[in-house]
């Protein structure tokens, strides 16, 4: 690595790093404030406050990441032309590509950590942060907070399961219908129980006190009651807590299974595909933004208009994140393809960046 790859390097990321811890404690403290009754009313112990700002963190990082990079691209080059250096590399034979190429490089480097971030440690910090704040902090019950009422599953052996409610933390279900069908999608069998649970010693479901309706292929009826029954059923517990899963507590293989699942029990996933293409863009908005924010500050740098330069590369920045969010919104709401409702405003602004970068003369 060069001497002059190096110290723009270093000026970028001796930068970013501050950036970054300013915006993290802003964020802290604008938390702590919104959050504070809540600690006080419900008698919140020292140790589960602090857990959930350890668990915040991750968060904030990757909320402010964008406009840290942003930030941080157009200072270095700011400081750097004020200092003159951008004028003394230039005289030695660099060009202003060469200038600019660490940052960007750094920038795309970091977006791909970004997504490893949110693949790897943002959904348990999720978990965990939830958790805490459900139910360490507002005192919910976990049972309460964790049940799941009136779900619709379809197993991969063609069964297809109607619970009216399902207990995660005990694997137990109440007021359960269980239809059969062949292989040509005829019900052959009706199972009602009152309630069902997992034994995990035998590692399958116990039904209670329920009865079973037998189809013949002739159309007779045949009824059978049970006070306790095993029937063979491919699902498991897991198969069941899947259901309403948040988006932002699964990584990107979980959520595109959880939408297979969905898919299969018939339900609308226009919501769940946005969030699974926003999963692998959002981390390119550090990107696009600094490949904005590089032309940017260097045309401002010569035309004389630093200061206005920083506040219109930041404004663009802000209309950027406006523009991507709402994107994201009309995905859900189901007024975008998914596609364009994640990447429509990358593309935009990423062919902005590269014609910016263009008219800068080397």
């Amino acid at each position: 690595m060069k001497l002059v790859t190096r110290y723009v390097l270093f000026q970028f990321l001796r930068l970013a790093a501050v950036c970054q811890a300013a915006a993290i404690t802003l964020f802290l403290v604008a938390e702590f404030i919104e959050r504070i009754d809540d600690f006080i009313e419900k008698k919140a112990l020292l140790r589960d406050i602090v857990l959930y700002f350890a668990f915040k963190i991750p968060q904030l990082v990757i909320l402010s990441l964008p406009l840290t990079m942003l930030l941080a691209c157009v200072l270095s080059l700011i400081l750097l032309s004020r200092g003159n250096e951008i004028v003394a590399m230039r005289a030695c034979g660099a060009s202003v590509y060469r200038i600019i190429t660490p940052i960007l490089l750094a920038s795309l480097v970091i977006a791909g950590a970004h997504f490893l971030v949110n693949e790897h440690v943002i959904p348990r910090t999720n978990r965990r942060l939830n958790h805490i704040w459900n139910i360490r902090i507002k005192k919910y019950s976990p049972q309460g907070y964790n049940r799941t009422t009136r779900v619709w599953h379809r197993s991969a052996d063609n069964t297809i399961w109607h619970i009216t409610h399902y207990d995660p933390y005990r694997d137990r279900m109440r007021k359960a219908t269980l239809y059969r069908l062949d292989g040509a999608d005829r019900l052959v069998r009706r199972i009602d129980a009152d309630r069902i649970e997992w034994i995990a010693d035998e590692t399958r479901w116990r039904f209670q006190k329920g009865l079973i309706h037998h189809f013949a292929e002739d159309g007779t009826i045949n009824q059978e009651s049970f006070e306790v029954r095993y029937f063979p059923v491919s699902d498991k517990p897991e198969d069941f807590k899947r259901t309403g899963k948040n988006p932002a507590e699964m990584n990107w293989g979980e959520l595109r299974r959880y939408i297979d699942i969905m898919r299969t029990n018939g339900v609308d996933t226009t919501g769940y595909v946005v969030d699974l293409w926003g999963k692998i863009s959002t981390p390119f908005v550090s990107f696009v933004l600094a490949l904005v924010g590089v032309p940017f500050s260097l045309i401002s740098r010569r035309s004389g208009g630093v200061a206005l330069g920083v506040a219109t590369t930041i404004m663009i920045g802000a209309g950027y994140l406006v523009l991507f969010y709402v994107g994201l919104s009309l995905g859900h709401a189901g007024r975008l393809p998914p596609l364009v409702a994640a990447w429509g405003p990358n593309a935009l602004f990423l062919a902005g960046g590269i014609y910016l970068l263009a008219r800068v003369r080397g």
